[in-house]
């Protein structure tokens, strides 16, 4: 949870502005083109590093750079200025905006195990710039998300639309099959080119198989949407026998480069060593259904059976079924101005009912209700909004549920509990907001995976978890001497 808490916001405005762009010039107007291509990339990676955090581990960056320069180089735009950075974000994503921004999250690289399958992913990337797939790409899934998240309300407060446009990345939703097995064709091509084995593509392809088939499975027992890849493996077939030859073929490596294929497992492993596991210290860490955020000095609890999905702009929390849900974002506290002028000109247009300053832990506030705004019902339902006071932030919560009485929400009672543990982490909690970590070890002939199981901070499916990041899922073992993953 940053202070950025228009970030989804201005990122989506800023990527309809850069993926629509005209394909149908030539020449003249194909150099213009491209020149407004990069400025639109420029401008969206400002606010992508807004909305992510680029994740604080310099050799790590420089690593991922290197590889990717590495297959950039091979591409039909060896000469641009390439950008690959790992963004602060633990879902399994890859992403480009087109000349020459690649993105990679870092919840993607605990999943490879191999330089090789880093350098098909980004090969992959690559080729969607150079095949031009953000410019030809259309925008309707972009707007219709803005759509959705406009008619959700019914007022010209701000905030009401920030709650809103919960979750909203239709621009990463991919390109469509033909330019997925495009991008494919061509980033093989690439990574092959670079001397990279090219069989690590179809590795990558079936580790994603497993981990979107099992993070559906889960998502739809937890009442969420799945976090997977932008649909690159679930939509088409992984490369087979004949698309390896043809990329050995137009790499001229048919048997091989002089030194043998690269894989650099090793060397990958010791880059990710360490890597941060789930929610990073800037985000604060969720232990328990409680965010610790050492970094704000503040903790907060949800009830024990909510989901709660800490997003860098945002803290999301719902029920099971959706029908009730809360969010907290943060904003710098205006000089000069109370709690309640503070929260009123948040709310400005929105209709409000029974108004009242608080105080909560020291902190004082201020709530009240809007008589619409709810997402969960067309705008129509009321929503609870309070803000507390820390020092230089105002803590805004808002609470919303499907049905309703008398123009209060049902859950009003709980949202106000909610805001009411908010306080001040105590000397002994800060251990609690330090994130969890991947380690690297060596397996010997008694080393036995699910022995670590238990170190998994998931409150289900932890052997499971534990296999997927380990590329054993359902049931490989491991040898002596293999290389694996345990978070501590």
């Amino acid at each position: 949870m940053q202070r950025n808490m228009n970030a989804f916001a201005t990122l989506l405005a800023a990527l309809v502005v850069s993926l629509a762009v005209s394909t149908d010039a030539v020449g003249a107007q194909a150099t213009a083109r491209k020149s407004q291509e990069s400025a639109s990339s420029r401008k969206a990676h400002e606010q992508i590093l807004k909305a992510y955090g680029i994740y604080d581990n310099q050799a790590l960056q420089d690593y991922v750079s290197e590889v990717g320069q590495r297959v950039a180089r091979q591409s039909s735009m060896p000469d641009e200025e390439w950008k690959f950075v790992v963004v602060d974000d633990d879902s399994l994503n890859a992403f480009t905006t087109g000349c020459c921004y690649v993105y990679v999250h870092r919840g993607l690289l605990i999943q490879l195990n191999s330089e090789a399958e880093l350098a098909a992913v980004l090969g992959h990337e690559v080729a969607h710039v150079t095949a031009k797939h953000p410019q030809k790409r259309m925008t309707r899934g972009v707007l219709a998300t803005i759509a959705a998240a406009a008619a959700a309300i019914y007022t010209n407060s701000s905030a009401v639309a920030d709650l809103a446009n919960l979750g909203a990345n239709a621009w990463m939703q991919g390109y469509g099959r033909e330019n997925e097995l495009e991008a494919d064709r061509i980033g093989l091509q690439y990574s092959t080119r670079a001397g990279y084995r090219p069989e690590s593509m179809t590795e990558v392809f079936e580790m994603f198989r497993r981990g979107e088939r099992f993070e559906i499975d889960r998502a739809r027992a937890e009442g969420r949407e799945p976090r997977v890849y932008h649909g690159l493996f679930s939509s088409h077939p992984a490369p087979d026998a004949r698309a390896v030859q043809a990329a050995k073929a137009s790499a001229r490596l048919d048997t091989g480069p002089p030194g043998g294929w690269v894989e650099n497992r090793e060397r990958y492993m010791k880059a990710i060593d360490g890597l941060t596991y789930g929610s990073s210290r800037a985000q604060g860490i969720v232990r328990d259904n409680r965010l610790y955020h050492a970094e704000l000095g503040i903790t907060v609890a949800f009830p024990r059976a909510w989901t709660v999905d800490n997003q860098r702009d945002a803290l999301l929390a719902y029920t099971p079924s959706k029908d009730t849900l809360m969010q907290i974002t943060l904003k710098e506290r205006p000089p000069m101005q109370g709690p309640r002028e503070f929260l009123l000109s948040q709310l400005r247009g929105a209709s409000l009912a029974g108004g009242e300053p608080i105080s909560v832990n020291g902190m004082e506030g201020y709530t009240v209700r809007t008589t619409n705004g709810s997402p969960l019902d067309g705008g129509a339902g009321p929503v609870r909004w309070t803000v507390l006071y820390r020092g230089k932030s105002a803590y805004l919560f808002a609470g919303a549920s499907r049905s309703s009485r008398g123009g209060i929400p049902e859950s009003d009672g709980l949202f106000q509990s909610v805001a009411e543990t908010l306080r001040t982490l105590k000397p002994a909690e800060y251990p609690l907001a330090e994130p969890y970590r991947l380690s690297i070890r060596t397996a010997t002939a008694d080393t036995r995976l699910e022995d670590y199981a238990g170190s998994m901070p998931v409150e289900k499916y932890q052997k499971e978890e534990l296999l997927l990041i380990n590329g054993l899922y359902p049931d490989r073992k491991l040898a002596a001497g293999d290389f694996y993953k345990v978070v501590e």
